[in-house]
């Protein structure tokens, strides 16, 4: 602590001052951006086409081995369009040191308890790997029913097969009488396809790698894997799309009966925006974000509405333990972001991410067994209920030791112009503590913050025509209702944020300007202000 207390802060530097945590900052992406190499906005991995256009599965034989797998949240999640500006705003503030997000008022995370309650995938059961030290071709002709040809590498190529192909496997419907063997490769190409559209996509968008057909095997017995932890390893870190506006008219019904991510579908699509220009915007957002923006806890209202599979693996989501996916491993640290979960933070402990593991990769990796490779990393996996990160309940006080050694380990700016922004609105907000308000002086300053922020807004398309279809009652059965008044304002409820919480371009009636210590009392820095206020931000 000697080195993090020593010396004053330099205001005109982007951090950080202790360079002991964030050690890979030289090589990391804000360095290039502050320097005036920005790479520009990141183009992000989304949905393929052919499985997106797909009707629904609707066979009740697959639903049920589907179900059984515990990848019910993947049948029910949408598919949406991928905001590149928000994800890439993100991406510049994530720190592989700490596998976090390093945001204005400390670090947040993607947690097990997100992939569960927003995806609906179990968290808690085997972890998913096993060996690589298979002839991929019997693999598909015993498991999925026919031998690829691999002919010019479009079908097969390595380990990886065309999701196109497997689909076509799953063209037709399931005759009534099909045989156990029939219905179970059937079974079993449509939800390798399922997982390589959703939470396993290779880095080609079209292929995914068949050592997941192992995951499948027994269907007639299906193990309890974890899937979630397997997503974090892979996707890791996995962003989810605001809200922007309430349900679509006519989306009233009964509540939600499944994961969150359901809300999706609530989300306008982002079609023909500029992402470098929302890139801007979102950086300069987040940069702005008060204390009391951030709605630390968003699940809270919602676990009465979300099936038990959505809530199942809660003994597993405080646990602090490497995330085993085959070749990957990633260590889950909920330690580091406790509020996230009710508690107060204090100066976390020193994690090692292990940058070794983070360089494996399956190149030349064409047979071995991961099992016994991580056998360390599986073990303290399957430790997972006594390692809980331990922290007292409660909110955090506003002089906590915590925020002085978080200044001083963070990246504070990321952009120079956005730096610029911030340290005058810095400047302006020292000279207006020292004018009691109600004061002419203060209320000029008000104003001149005001003008800045109105200026600089990006302000939200109209709403669009009310939908025929979803107006009539059959159209949204299993839509809940919208807790919004407004049809631009996010749907926030007071509570849980395992999210990395992000603004939305939308008007802010309250500047963010304007610091925590001059809102009205009853707006407690990490007390959420009302679901209905246009300054609450959640991922819900």
């Amino acid at each position: 602590m000697a080195a993090a207390n020593a010396g004053q802060i330099n205001h005109a530097q982007p951090g950080p001052i202790d360079t002991s945590v964030l050690t890979l900052q030289p090589n990391h992406r804000s360095e290039a951006i502050w320097n005036g190499q920005d790479p520009g906005s990141l183009k992000c991995r989304a949905r393929s086409e052919e499985f997106s256009n797909r009707e629904p599965m609707v066979d009740d034989r697959v639903i049920d081995i589907i179900k059984a797998l515990g990848l019910e949240g993947l049948l029910k999640t949408p598919g949406r369009e991928i905001d590149h500006g928000l994800i890439t705003a993100l991406v510049e503030r994530w720190r592989p040191e700490t596998h976090t997000f390093h945001m204005p008022h400390g670090e947040v995370t993607i947690t097990l308890q997100d992939v569960e309650v927003l995806l609906g995938l179990p968290v808690d059961g085997d972890a998913v790997t096993g060996s690589t030290q298979k002839e991929w071709e019997n693999v598909c002709d015993e498991y999925l029913g026919f031998r690829p040809t691999n002919e010019d590498h479009l079908e097969r190529a390595g380990q990886r097969i065309l999701i196109k192909r497997l689909l076509e496997q799953v063209a037709h419907p399931l005759p009534p009488n099909a045989e156990d063997d029939e219905v179970h490769r059937y079974a079993r190409c449509y939800i390798l396809a399922l997982l390589g559209d959703t939470i396993f996509m290779d880095k080609s968008g079209d292929r995914v790698h068949l050592m997941w057909v192992q995951q499948l095997e027994d269907l007639r017995n299906p193990r309890r894997y974890s899937w979630g932890s397997a997503c974090l390893a892979w996707l890791f870190p996995y962003l989810c799309p605001v809200v922007e506006r309430g349900p679509p008219v006519g989306a009233y019904g009964p509540p939600v009966r499944g994961p969150l991510s359901l809300k999706w579908v609530w989300v306008p699509n982002k079609k023909n925006r500029p992402a470098q220009v929302f890139r801007d915007r979102y950086r300069e957002q987040i940069a702005l974000m008060l204390p009391n923006q951030v709605v630390w806890q968003p699940y809270e209202d919602e676990y009465e509405n979300l099936p038990l599979w959505c809530v199942a693996g809660r003994a597993v989501w405080t646990a602090i333990v490497p995330l085993v996916c085959f070749h990957l491993v990633e260590k889950h640290t909920p330690d580091r972001v406790v509020r996230q979960f009710g508690m107060i933070q204090e100066i976390p402990r020193h994690v090692n991410t292990d940058p070794v593991l983070h360089a494996i990769d399956l190149r030349g990796k064409i047979g071995v067994d991961w099992m016994r490779r991580h056998a360390m990393h599986l073990t303290d996996w399957g430790h997972r209920l006594q390692r809980h990160c331990q922290a007292v309940l409660g909110d955090m006080p506003l002089q906590h030791e915590y925020f002085d050694w978080f200044t001083r380990i963070t990246r504070r700016f990321i952009d120079i112009p956005g730096a610029r922004f911030i340290l005058m609105i810095e400047g302006y907000v020292c000279v207006m503590r020292r004018h009691p308000v109600g004061m002419e002086e203060h209320n000029d300053i008000i104003n001149e913050l005001e003008a800045v922020h109105e200026i600089g807004r990006v302000r939200p398309r109209e709403p669009e025509a009310p939908n025929e279809e979803a107006a009539t009652p059959v159209a949204a059965p299993t839509q809940r209702p919208s807790t919004t008044e407004s049809p631009s304002t996010s749907t926030a409820p007071a509570g849980r944020c395992s999210r990395p919480p992000v603004a939305t371009p939308q008007p802010l009636h309250m500047s963010p300007l304007v610091p925590p210590s001059l809102h009205p009392p009853h707006m407690s820095p990490l007390v959420p202000p009302s679901s209905t206020h246009p300054t609450c931000l959640s991922w819900v």
